[in-house]
């Protein structure tokens, strides 16, 4: 049934177009059939949007039928001749305007509904997505506009109009054209640009599953910003060594990559010395536009970095700093800084030096791996001069080994590290800044809102906060307590006596129902005040029973067994609440340790020891 409602617009497009096509039909009734098919297939794209959306061939023919309504109602007579004459060369028309229209206006594109439907929701933001898409629905708007010109050309030619030339020159040439010329360019031009940036074309699924119409079938693309174009995890290190392939950098990742194969991850390493990477000018036009109008090898590195499983930066110390390879790629990223992204993929931050700043350089490399939608796992440093002289040798591979396991477990696990400083720092800055320059950093301010960062740090780290473990009335009963007692520390208090060599009190009592029989005769009835409450005890391990004390009118008595409805219930071994009772144990500590469970009125809990302590 989906499907029916799917390919209603054209089936009502294409049975409007028979009867307009037939010409001895009165204006009347072209009228009231344009008006009955604009009417089912708004009908038709109203159930369509509320089921799944609607595709811009949908789109395509209710602009088709808008303008039939208008011609033939109330628009002049000369345009509702042209529509009779030539109904197929407005529809290719329509199909022109609802193409390009979206695409040069809001980067909408013509193709992406489909893609779409076959591919995460995670990677509709991606660049790649973006960039076929955005290369594909040019190629179908340059093929309507030609559906276009063959449907003229009787006219153009004097042909005569009507019957054979008609139907060859409105249908089959330019279905022809769909068919022999689109269809096969949406099966291959995604993997032609996929091998062109050098990863692995996944195979596009059956046409039949995409719910679409045969001509515009589209590919498979990135499951997720996280996940490469590839089955296989794929990790993607840039090298900002001018020495390549030989430098100490190269040889520190190549210890990273001799484990990851194993463990079936595919390494792309990009040596910045073989690229073309252009300086920053600082003109601040990507903050306003969201990309750099620079033509050179920048955004295709990019497009890797944000679609790969894992991320590498590696750079030699220069100076104190990373190499200038290395700092123009990252200057050259600046349109991609204020977007914090939410895909927290691992990275790894690499770095040698001669003996002066790896530990530096390697902390700051780690700390812009969030640019491209990473988080630091591991900071992999050395100190060499020569290539392969590592001060360390052994250690600098035992290291490289413990990363290569924590790269894997993050990537297959999607493991999540605990949110630090840094994050939080860069997110409140982010946020005020891009809040506050809204009209200039107009693609940044639109990126937060639609991705709803501007709501709190929890939706950028992918991450809450857990609800306290303590009970809120705990800590006032605590609080209360404690100043209490700092109250009484300056009003001179009689000092208690000094104990004698015999024990008294709780002391004197071997077992804890021995000492709960004797606490009534160290109740203090004026600290009691007015209270009337019902402790009960459950005390377990080497005693086993259950007695209770009730506090009334200045009074504490004991009694054996449960109470009908005490107020607070203290669950608790015999020997801690022994332990308790004879100030060997804190009371409070052991309650948040779980040494022992009370139920009811916990505030009643802290109100024992003023009554019975000394």
């Amino acid at each position: 049934m989906n499907r029916l409602w799917e390919h209603l617009p054209v089936i009502i497009g294409a049975a409007y177009i028979t009867l307009v096509g037939i010409r001895h039909f009165q204006i009347q009734t072209v009228r009231f059939w344009s008006l009955v098919g604009l009417i089912l297939t708004s009908a038709a794209m109203y159930r369509l949007k509320k089921h799944g959306g609607v595709s811009a061939i949908a789109t395509g023919f209710l602009v088709y039928m808008i303008i039939n309504v208008v011609a033939f109602w109330s628009g002049p007579a000369s345009l509702a001749a042209a529509l009779a004459a030539y109904p197929t060369t407005f529809l290719y028309a329509s199909f022109l305007v609802v193409t390009a229209g979206p695409a040069l206006l809001s980067k909408r594109y013509f193709t992406e509904y489909f893609a779409r439907k076959t591919t995460p929701k995670a990677v509709w933001e991606t660049g790649i997505f973006k960039i076929i898409n955005r290369n594909m629905t040019w190629a179908w708007a340059g093929l309507f506009a030609v559906c276009l010109m063959v449907s003229f050309i009787p006219t153009l030619l004097k042909l005569p109009e009507g019957g054979l030339t008609g139907v060859l020159f409105g249908l089959v040439f330019p279905s022809a054209i769909l068919l022999g010329i689109g269809a096969p360019f949406n099966k291959r031009y995604p993997g032609y640009y996929q091998r062109k940036l050098g990863l692995s074309p996944v195979t596009a699924p059956d046409s039949r599953a995409m719910d679409s119409p045969p001509t515009f079938d589209q590919p498979q693309l990135p499951k997720t910003e996280e996940n490469s174009m590839a089955d296989k995890l794929r990790v993607v290190a840039l090298n900002g060594s001018p020495h390549a392939g030989i430098g100490n950098t190269s040889l520190m990742i190549q210890m990273i990559k001799t484990g990851l194969p194993r463990q079936d991850v595919d390494v792309e390493e990009i040596f910045l010395s073989e690229k073309r990477i252009e300086y920053c000018v600082g003109c601040a036009l990507c903050l306003e536009k969201g990309k750099c109008w620079r033509l050179d090898d920048h955004a295709e590195i990019m497009d890797k970095l944000l679609i790969a499983d894992g991320i590498i930066l590696g750079s030699p110390v220069y100076f104190g700093h990373v190499t200038a390879q290395m700092k123009t790629f990252l200057d050259r990223s600046v349109a991609f800084a204020h977007k914090l992204r939410t895909t927290w993929k691992p990275g790894l931050a690499i770095c040698v030096s001669a003996g002066l700043g790896e530990t530096d350089t390697a902390h700051y490399l780690a700390s812009l791996l969030n640019v491209y939608g990473a988080s630091s796992v591991g900071e992999f440093t050395a100190i060499a001069i020569n290539p392969g002289a590592f001060l360390g040798k052994e250690s600098v591979e035992a290291r490289a080994d413990d990363l290569v396991g924590t790269l894997i477990r993050a990537m297959r696990e999607k493991r999540r590290y605990p949110v630090t400083s840094h994050n939080y720092l860069l997110y409140l800055f982010m946020r005020d800044l891009i809040q506050r320059e809204k009209d200039f950093m107009k693609d940044d301010y639109e990126y937060w809102q639609k991705e709803g960062l501007f709501e709190g740090i929890e939706k950028y780290v992918k991450q809450e906060f857990a609800r306290p473990v303590a009970d809120p009335e705990m800590r006032k009963a605590w609080l209360s307590d404690m100043i209490l007692k700092e109250k009484a520390k300056f009003k001179n208090e009689k000092k208690p006596d000094k104990p004698s060599s015999t024990p008294t009190g709780p002391q004197a009592a071997t077992t804890c129902l021995d000492m709960l029989k004797i606490m009534p005769l160290g109740f203090k009835s004026d600290r009691a005040g007015d209270l009337a409450a019902i402790y009960q005890f459950e005390i377990s391990g080497s005693e086993d029973f259950i007695s209770h004390l009730k506090i009334a009118d200045g009074q504490c008595v004991y009694h054996d067994g449960p109470a009908p409805a005490p107020d607070v219930i203290i669950k608790s071994p015999a020997d801690v609440w022994l332990a308790i009772s004879r100030g060997e144990l804190d009371g409070q500590a052991a309650f948040m340790s779980g040494k022992y469970k009370v139920e009811g009125n916990i505030g009643l809990l802290l109100k024992l020891k003023s009554m019975f302590g000394s």
